[in-house]
């Protein structure tokens, strides 16, 4: 028994070492797989974070990319690859080594810059779109400490975007509630809130994609009256390519399956993207909406949420639409260049006054007539309408600046100057110490020539003559008895002399007339208010394209029109600005800044027959600023009502320009002495199908742009008539110039137009009965800020606090009843009218609306018949976006 007990104890004790050395394989396994578990994860780790930082430092350089271009129209190499210098910073991103690094697939050119090239958007809100294009591609390696590392590439295009390539554009608020049929082709984009509403029984019909930024809206209009009543019409969309097409004349209501009718207010998507108020303070969104727009509709109607952008001019570094003011107003494309600044900057590069080719500009001192230059730059071509300062005409006698005389011939005494006796009308009265019978304003034309130096020309377009026949602009080249060959037109006749004594300088009268949207402050029957009598300077652009065609008459020593260059911006740009009677903004430094200072024009807690502004600026309502402040200087800026009336005897110095004079005489006769000037083009239409405008002497291609921080008004058929055989279905092609108005704003007068009209009916507006007419143009212009409709607005109108709409962007003057307005070109409003800033009011005394005929210039699609001076966008658009594992 004792032997068998001593042999268990042996066994026992060697099945516990082995059961002991069992455990510790086991523990050491564990130990084995946690260890390596461990540091696979390390790995993991390091990757992830090495991941995300590399993802952290591609961000950042796509974003300073798409800010630098912001910034500047082009950016050199030197600025590009400068922004690979600032990767996150370790308060970003910590432990973490990033490099990024730009490349240009494209090459470089001579001087080291990204190539680009027109092709067309591939992706994006704006794909389809043909544009600059500079493809890039970007590269991030992210290391972190342990040595892992990521490497990741994204390849991108900035895209350069004519804004011309869209039919309707809007730096603000857009909106439309025509009464008829309306349809206007082309893409449609706003920064801000698009408002879409049609009269009732009408249709309003989209043929491409449509954008709004911020939201749609369909229940209201823009000024909060709702869309259930009178506008309760069709909004038709396409969801598909060309599935609502735009036929020479359209057909209503379109018949394509694709092309689909939104259900009205209410009803999904009729709401659209908003509804119940004005978007951000009232109402709702429409939680439907994303879906509906990439689903029912195709991606043909957006906002922010599905695609939609905030795009904006280079210069523009602080959005006018998302920040409170101060911001860089769009407007500033069209000022005068001011002293100091360079022509090079991101602002200057953008001014159209540096790139434009032909210069007419006017002022009341030779220092503001080329303020970037200065008074010391004086020369015989910056010439002064002093008294009786006769100018010699080429073969023919001398011709005198128009002098008034107190008392005689419907001129009456200049208010705040009793002394005198005679005075320019052509003069002015805003400068201090103006001696005994007033003094001239200045005058200077210019044109820049092929080695880029400006050249004075104003003595030899004066020496053509400078005046027409009363009441008859020309039609054509040579058409007036006067001046048949003037291509600047400053004056007129007077009503009782005939068409051959000029030799005169008591013969003349200013080329006046009466603007019932400007002199009005309500659409209702006040008179004849000197703040609508605007005085014009004509340009006979036939003439104009003769000359610089180097053509008959104009081929003296003297003319230079074959010398100026039309290479640099395919084409020309005439810029005009007339600061005539414009004083010194006292909220801007005092300095004279191109706007009128005319902003008290709501005055919304008055009646509908308030002539009398308040004085106060109208408190904030869908905005951060007043609708009172379209420069958003957070000012009531009403300074510039002082000396509006003092040529019409009227005493303005109480800030009231609504105070009325005798249109038909005393405001045919006098001298507008406040910021009541405009630029008017005549003689623009067309013969036997080919266009009076210029074009390029050697291809007869290129075109003709007109820039002006003054309104435009075009008289008359523009660049097309009714010999041109696109208005009855056929080519598009017929001889014209590709052509743009980009101004303060724009304003189209019929082919039946007559200032003395206008003068003795300033508010019966069916004397004023319009004329079928033609125009063939893109318009980049001002509009107003909308505001809630007052309570006090007619019945029968409830469109008093909008800004007209899209379709009203175009203004107009006459009684359109029954008669057809024929265009075709782009709409495109980036700013608001600093300068004619009356608000939009229809349809008693301003205007009747006629039959729309709206087209979209499909020509502009193409890049190389875009107007000259083309404003551009940028987007920057991601197109691929991948990490790469080979060994770096």
């Amino acid at each position: 028994m004792g032997h068998r007990k001593n042999s268990s104890q042996g066994f026992t004790l060697i099945a516990a070492l082995i059961i002991m050395v069992l455990l510790s394989g086991v523990a050491v396994g564990l130990l084995f797989m946690v260890t390596n578990e461990t540091r696979m994860g390390g790995n993991d780790l390091e990757a992830n974070l090495a991941y995300y930082g590399a993802e952290s430092g591609m961000e950042k350089l796509t974003a300073d990319l798409s800010a630098l271009y912001s910034q500047y129209m082009a950016p050199t190499n030197g600025q590009i690859q400068n922004l690979t210098n600032y990767p996150p910073t370790a308060a970003m991103v910590g432990n973490m080594t990033i490099v990024p690094a730009i490349s240009y697939p494209g090459g470089v050119d001579a001087n080291g810059n990204p190539v680009s090239n027109w092709q067309t958007v591939s992706a994006g809100q704006n794909a389809g779109l043909d544009a600059e294009i500079i493809p890039m591609q970007l590269q991030v390696l992210a290391t972190r400490p342990s040595g892992a590392s990521v490497n990741i590439t994204r390849n991108v295009e900035v895209a350069l975007i004519p804004v011309f390539q869209f039919g309707v554009f809007c730096g603000y608020d857009c909106s439309y509630f025509a009464g008829p049929n309306f349809e206007f082709a082309g893409r449609v984009h706003t920064n801000s809130s698009l408002f879409l509403a049609s009269g009732g029984g009408s249709n309003l019909v989209f043929t491409d994609k449509v954008s709004a930024f911020k939201q749609i809206v369909m229940d209201q209009l823009e000024n909060g009256f709702p869309t259930n009543g009178n506008y309760n019409g069709t909004v038709w969309l396409p969801i598909a390519s060309a599935a609502c097409p735009s036929t020479v004349p359209p057909a209503y209501p379109p018949n394509n399956p694709n092309c689909k009718s939104l259900p009205g207010p209410g009803n999904p998507p009729g709401d659209a993207s908003w509804s119940g108020g004005y978007p951000g303070l009232q109402g709702a969104a429409n939680q439907s909406f994303p879906g509906i727009s990439s689903g029912t509709l195709n991606g043909f109607l957006i906002n922010s949420l599905t695609g939609a952008t905030n795009m904006q001019l280079p210069f523009v570094q602080n959005s006018c639409v998302s920040n409170p003011p101060p911001c860089t107003d769009p407007i500033a494309i069209i000022r005068k260049a001011p002293v100091g600044e360079s022509a090079t900057s991101t602002l200057g590069s953008s001014r159209l006054y540096n790139k434009a080719q032909i210069r007419v500009l006017l002022a009341d001192t030779v220092a503001d007539l080329h303020p970037e230059r200065g008074a010391g730059a004086l020369d015989a071509n910056d010439v002064q309408f002093v008294p009786n300062a006769g100018i010699a005409r080429t073969g023919l006698g001398t011709e005198f600046f128009g002098m008034a005389t107190k008392n005689t011939n419907g001129w009456v005494r200049q208010f705040g100057f009793p002394s005198w006796n005679t005075w320019p009308l052509l003069g002015e009265v805003t400068s201090g110490g103006i001696p005994n019978g007033g003094q001239g304003a200045w005058l200077r034309v210019e044109y820049l020539n092929n080695a880029g130096n400006w050249i004075g020309i104003t003595q030899d377009w004066l020496s053509w003559g400078f005046s027409r026949k009363y009441d008859t602009p020309p039609g054509g080249p040579g058409a007036d008895p006067i001046d048949p060959n003037a291509i600047l037109i400053l004056q007129q006749l007077n009503s009782s002399t005939g068409t051959t004594s000029i030799g005169n300088s008591g013969l003349f009268y200013p080329i006046n007339f009466y603007d019932t949207r400007e002199g009005e402050m309500r659409d209702n029957a006040n008179g004849c208010a000197v703040n609508g009598i605007i005085n014009a300077v004509e340009i006979n652009v036939a003439n104009l394209a003769l000359w610089l065609k180097h053509a008959a008459p104009y081929t003296t020593a003297n003319d230079a029109g074959n010398l100026v260059n039309y290479s640099n911006q395919n084409g020309y740009i005439l810029y005009f600005s007339d600061r005539r009677g414009m004083l010194p903004n006292p909220n801007q430094g005092n300095i004279t800044s191109g706007a009128s200072g005319l902003e008290d024009v709501v005055n919304s807690a008055q009646g509908l027959a308030s002539t009398t502004p308040d004085g106060a600026l109208e408190a904030a309502t869908y905005y951060t600023y007043s609708p009172e402040d379209v420069d958003q200087n957070g000012k009531l800026d009403n300074w510039g009502a002082v000396n509006i009336g003092y040529g019409f005897n009227v005493d303005t110095s109480n800030m009231n320009p609504y105070q009325t004079t005798t249109c038909n005489t005393t405001g045919a006769a006098n001298a507008v002495t406040g910021a009541r000037h405009a630029l008017r083009l005549v003689a623009g239409g067309m013969n036997g199908g080919v266009s009076y405008l210029p074009v390029r002497p050697d291809n007869n291609q290129g075109g003709f742009t007109v820039a002006s921080e003054n309104p435009v008004y075009v008289l008359g058929n523009y660049n097309t008539g009714v010999s041109d055989p696109y208005w009855t279905g056929g080519t598009n092609n017929t001889p014209h110039a590709a052509a743009s108005i980009i101004a303060d704003s724009v304003t189209v007068l019929s082919n039946n137009w007559k200032d003395s009209i206008s003068l003795l009916n300033p508010t019966t507006r069916a004397n004023r009965a319009a004329a079928s007419t033609y125009y063939r143009m893109a318009v980049a212009a001002g509009k107003n800020v909308p505001f809630p409709e007052p309570g006090w607005t007619p019945v029968a109108n409830k469109d008093f606090g909008t800004d007209g709409g899209m379709h009203n962007f175009l203004r107009l003057l006459e009684d359109w009843t029954n008669q057809d307005l024929y265009y075709n070109g782009s709409l495109v409003s980036m700013y608001y009218a600093e300068y004619n800033t009356g608000t939009f009011k229809c349809c008693t005394t301003v205007y009747n609306a006629p039959r729309r005929n709206f087209y979209f210039d499909t020509l502009f699609l193409n890049p190389a018949d875009l107007p000259p001076g083309t404003p551009m966008f940028q987007d920057v658009v991601n197109l691929s976006y991948h990490q790469n594992f080979t060994p770096q």
